[in-house]
């Protein structure tokens, strides 16, 4: 039963490093295309347990994204 509760802990950690700013500004940019992540501002992060969405202030206009929990299967809307 130990030894369930780490792995469940030690994924928890490794979850949580998927969705960091820098990788949401990436995923969005690959998305979008043709925008370099540095052009992207990430705002209003959720970070839930199997999900993250965030909202994008780009060069093209203003985008609410979503993903799964690993910042997998991106997908924005123009706002």
């Amino acid at each position: 039963m130990k030894r369930h509760i780490l792995w469940l802990a030690i994924g928890g950690i490794f979850a949580g490093c998927a969705s960091t700013a820098g990788n949401l500004q990436r995923e969005t940019a690959r998305f979008l295309g043709d925008i370099a992540p540095e052009a992207v501002m990430v705002s209003n992060v959720d970070r839930g347990a199997t999900s993250v969405s965030w909202v994008a202030e780009t060069p093209k206009g203003p985008y609410k994204c979503s993903a799964d929990d690993m910042v997998r299967r991106v997908y924005c809307v123009k706002k």
